[in-house]
């Protein structure tokens, strides 16, 4: 990142971030300021304009790796512990 957008603070919060119970909000917030800039008109072959695009994969790919793996694993544990109690029961 070259220049100092005022979107950054958000990204770098959602890059930044360790905890993944915060990192969804984290990303929702980062996309939201990236949306806000992009309501006023923007050089598409600017600077800016193509660190918004690198922003917004980074952000595709923190969500992949981070997010969607933990709803996964809970949703996989939660399942797995049913099937559990369905067989205690059993």
């Amino acid at each position: 990142m070259n220049g100092n957008y005022i979107w950054q603070t958000a990204y770098l919060a959602a890059v930044c971030e360790t905890d993944d119970e915060l990192m969804m909000g984290r990303i929702l917030e980062a996309r939201a300021a990236i949306e806000q800039r992009l309501l006023v008109p923007i050089e598409q072959d600017g600077a800016e304009y193509r660190e918004i695009v690198a922003a917004g994969k980074a952000l595709e790919v923190l969500k992949s790796e981070r997010v969607d793996k933990i709803e996964s694993s809970h949703t996989f544990a939660s399942a797995s512990s049913g099937a559990h109690q369905l067989n205690s029961y059993g």
